[in-house]
């Protein structure tokens, strides 16, 4: 994974899955196709929460 985001975990907006394990994340990509569900994700500063909470307004 690339260091764009360091510390971030990204999670499946549809499925929830953890994408940061994915086969070959990397998250200088701009979306990442989910393996579990196939959504495609943005992978962008304006997607990053402090909780799920946050996420889900």
């Amino acid at each position: 994974m690339s260091g764009r985001f360091p510390d971030v975990d990204w999670f499946c907006d549809r499925c929830n899955e953890h994408l940061n394990t994915q086969s070959g994340f990397d998250d200088s990509k701009y979306t990442w196709k989910c393996e579990g569900c196939g959504h495609k994700n943005s992978i962008s500063r304006d997607n990053i929460y402090d909780s799920h909470e946050d996420f889900l307004g």
